[in-house]
């Protein structure tokens, strides 16, 4: 035996050199913004890993984490990116990291093992869980480490087959998760404030909502830029920025729709919306023509029709100029070689320039004095002639309100003389109630609703006597407002004939002419022939020509 302990120094082993590296890193996460604020959980993981530091004879010398992180995807979460990617880069690599449970460290699964894999085997640094004391220092730790890596996704997976159906269900019933957005007082079990908590989800305007909802309607009605709006909130108190209220315009919860990835579809919420769905739609295609919210960079008083004129060659807004050396503004089209056209009068010059053109398009529109009584009467004739079955509708259900609101109080006064007992007067009453709403929503929808017809047609039609003059006469906004309610797609300028081109006008305007052009042609015959003869009016509302003004 002597001679064959001679060979021994001939055998590989692999010699332990004991490491000379006490150096450790920490972890700490949890889960939800909750936890980190309220339960101290963070606090505890770091209390505990310098503890177990501590005792071991290490030095932690960095910290990682200290924050809510989900851990649905590990390299989503920026702690657990950093930690990793400072592992790799470092020439002094850590002895071990120390984990509180391995749930905190990851969730994954199998990328989780994959990654502990190489931190142990390819760079040389270990993992330790606080709380067992498992480690990757020998085969069976690493094994433990593995198991227990597993077990955390394990959990986790079984916690979603729970939740996320419950969670499915929540969103699909028309509730909201997370906190409502600006505009809205959000009640429910789980709200940060005393004075919201209720026992059930409940989501209700406020008084900026209030405020928000004028807000809407001036971003549909296409006469304000976001920083028009952005001001005019300022004024009464709402203060938002550009890229919130570019938000705003395209976050479905105003109109009463949650887009829940979890239901799968988008669903009607419980909440009371600032817009209905069709106008948040057309708010939609506002924001497609014009994505930025911003209409114009510069607008003054000598270049009105900027993003009313319009190319007829390629149909693009033409571009309003000043000249610095002549001091002279025109309108160009970019896209057009040669399609200008001067903003104002230009001395030895006999075309006509912008504005002029346009009170002459305007002019079209106007209604002499003398024949506007007639047109008032042959419109006011029109009106009741293609709106006649719907205000028969309506006076049917104005009947069925009045019959049901009878009913109701015979109901009550048989109820209060004892003809029928309580519970038949209630389940009466629930009905008859029922049946009330029913039909006010139908009265609420009716098309035809203008009761003082006569006294608007006659507003509107004196304003078309002076149209150009109103125009002449107003400020820049007025003009704008104008534009958008007379010529809703702009006008268009040919070139080659020097003209102003329109392709939509607003409605009324468009009848009262066509009324006002047949009897100039024809003054002898009879007026009330031109219900056959006039254009069909539209069943749904016309937009008389008032301007806002």
């Amino acid at each position: 035996m002597g001679q064959l302990d001679y060979f021994k120094k001939f055998i590989s082993t692999d010699v332990q050199k004991g490491n000379a590296n006490f150096e450790v890193w920490s972890y700490t996460r949890v889960s939800s913004k909750e936890q980190f604020e309220h339960n101290s959980s963070v606090e505890r993981q770091k209390e505990a890993n310098r503890a177990f530091a501590a005792t071991g004879g290490f030095t932690i010398v960095k910290e990682f984490g200290g924050t809510y992180e989900s851990a649905k995807s590990d390299f989503t979460r920026k702690e657990f990116t950093r930690l990793i990617e400072e592992v790799e880069k470092s020439k002094r690599k850590p002895y071990a990291i120390l984990v509180y449970k391995m749930s905190r460290f990851s969730r994954s699964g199998g990328n989780a093992i994959g990654l502990v894999s190489r931190l142990v085997d390819e760079l040389k640094v270990h993992l330790i869980e606080v709380s067992t004391g498992q480690n990757s220092t020998t085969e069976r730790g690493k094994a433990a480490i593995w198991e227990s890596l597993f077990h955390a996704f394990k959990e986790n997976m079984e916690r979603k087959e729970i939740i996320i159906p419950s969670m499915t269900a929540f969103v699909k019933e028309g509730n909201w998760f997370s906190k409502a957005p600006i505009g809205y007082d959000h009640y429910g079990p789980r709200v940060k404030d005393g004075k919201f908590l209720k026992q059930k989800q409940k989501i209700v305007v406020n008084e900026t909502g209030k405020i928000l909802q004028e807000a809407w309607q001036w971003k549909l009605s296409g006469l304000y830029s976001d920083v028009q709006i952005l001001a005019k909130l300022n004024t009464r108190g709402v203060i938002l920025d550009a890229k919130k209220i570019s938000s705003m315009w395209r976050n479905p919860f105003y109109c009463g729709v949650n887009k829940n990835k979890l239901a799968g579809e988008p669903v009607k919420g419980k909440w009371e919306p600032l817009i209905s769905i069709n106008d948040f739609m057309k708010v939609q295609e506002l924001l497609e023509k014009n994505p930025s919210g911003y209409q114009h960079k510069k607008e003054v008083d000598e270049r009105p029709l900027t993003r009313l004129l319009r190319c007829d060659s390629c149909d693009s807004f033409m571009v309003g100029y000043r000249n610095n050396q002549k001091n002279l503004h025109y309108y160009r089209c970019l896209k057009c070689n040669g399609v200008s056209l001067s903003a104002k009068p230009r001395p030895k010059t006999k075309k006509k320039d912008a504005e002029q053109l346009f009170i002459e398009l305007l002019q079209r529109y106007q209604v002499s004095d003398s024949i506007r009584p007639l047109i008032e009467l042959q419109l006011t004739k029109l009106f009741y002639h293609y709106n006649s079955s719907t205000m028969e509708s309506d006076r049917q259900i104005e009947n069925q309100y009045s019959t049901v609101q009878e009913q109701l109080k015979q109901l009550k006064i048989r109820y209060g003389i004892g003809q029928i007992d309580k519970e038949t007067y209630e389940v009466t009453l629930e009905h008859l109630n029922e049946k009330l709403l029913e039909i006010s929503k139908e009265l609420n929808n009716g098309k035809v609703k203008i009761s003082n017809l006569e006294e608007l047609l006659s507003k509107s039609l004196k304003k078309l006597e002076n149209l150009s003059k109103i125009w002449g006469s107003s400020d820049l906004e007025q003009k704008r407002s104008m534009h958008k309610t007379l010529f809703p797609e702009g006008i268009f300028f040919n070139a080659q004939k020097h003209e102003y081109l329109t392709r939509k006008t607003n409605q009324f305007i468009e009848l009262v002419a066509s009324i006002s052009s047949c009897y100039e042609a024809n003054k002898k015959g009879s007026f009330q022939n031109f219900i056959e003869n006039s254009r069909p009016v539209p069943e749904s509302r016309l937009e008389l020509p008032t301007f806002g003004l």
